[in-house]
């Protein structure tokens, strides 16, 4: 049994590890928005331009259409759409977390 807790211990740990690198590439690498204005938009403290988009990606980002983005860049989009996607998994994720204790 107590080989299954240190494997399960261990799993936990490797999954950790990855979400600290995913969070790591979207948060902290250069892009067309600063990493301060993305760990911002993490926690759902979004910039005027961007909030009517973000609100979208977070509640139901299936009906984002083009005017949603017209006149954003590219990168500017995607980097924020991560950033605020990445916010709600983190969130959603310590929710499930707390479920199981």
């Amino acid at each position: 049994m107590a080989s299954s807790r240190s494997s399960s211990a261990s799993s936990s740990t490797e999954v950790q590890g990855a979400w600290q690198r995913v969070a790591e590439a979207i948060l902290g690498t250069p892009g067309a928005l600063t990493s301060a204005v993305r760990a911002r938009i993490c926690v759902g403290d979004d910039p005027p331009e961007l909030a009517p988009l973000l609100d979208k990606v977070r509640r139901h980002a299936y009906r984002i259409v083009d005017s949603d983005v017209a006149g954003l860049g590219v990168d500017t989009v995607v980097e924020a759409a991560l950033a605020a996607a990445l916010g709600e998994a983190l969130a959603d994720r310590r929710h499930a977390l707390g479920a199981l204790e």
